[in-house]
């Protein structure tokens, strides 16, 4: 029974490898751009955090680490974001991301709450790290643009990211539970067969 649950686990975080890697690099999927500046919203938080609570915390380093290094694999396409060739921009938080949602469900779910609330606030945790991790790293590391410009374009995306910040976590703090109580429940008839 240990080796089918293994199986089952590696196989569930090959899918989710899989989706973080179509969805990176498929237009408007995991990236959604609405303006021309390179502004985005990311859906890939939502996979990261998913699979996250579905496979635990070492799956979700891993699931958080092919969203990293996809990231860093799409900066290499456009000077937009080249910033975001720095691992510790792009690699880090993502990596950080996972183990977040991960060990905040497994620490609720102790707790005997409801799967669903855990799901949930596992999602807001996972996304608020990526972008206090994120913008963190960034205002930190990013250096392609020049001093002048900077403020501005602090501000600019300041106003922006709160917009996107507070859209990614309501889509995450919906989805995700929705989603895990679907596979939860896939789970729980596949063990009864």
């Amino acid at each position: 029974m240990k080796s089918k649950m293994q199986t089952r686990k590696l196989v569930l975080a090959a899918v989710f490898s899989a989706l973080i890697i179509a969805m990176t690099f498929i237009p408007y999927m995991g990236y959604i751009m609405y303006a021309p500046a390179s502004l985005e919203i990311t859906t890939l938080h939502i996979v990261v955090i998913l699979g996250s609570i579905c496979l635990g915390w070492k799956y979700a380093a891993v699931l958080g680490g092919v969203w990293g290094v996809s990231c860093i694999l799409r900066a290499a396409t456009n000077p937009l974001w080249y910033d975001f060739l720095n691992p510790l921009i792009s690699l880090v938080p993502r990596i950080i991301v996972g183990l977040v949602a991960a060990l905040v469900f497994a620490g609720l779910m102790k707790l005997k709450l409801n799967k669903y609330i855990c799901a949930g606030i596992a999602a807001a945790a996972g996304t608020l790290t990526n972008t206090a991790l994120v913008l963190s790293m960034y205002n930190i590391f990013g250096g392609s643009i020049t001093a002048g410009i900077y403020e501005t374009f602090k501000t600019i995306i300041m106003t922006v990211v709160s917009v996107n910040g507070v859209i990614e976590l309501a889509a995450a703090i919906i989805l995700v539970p929705l989603i895990y109580g679907r596979i939860a429940a896939a789970d729980k008839h596949m063990k009864t067969e």
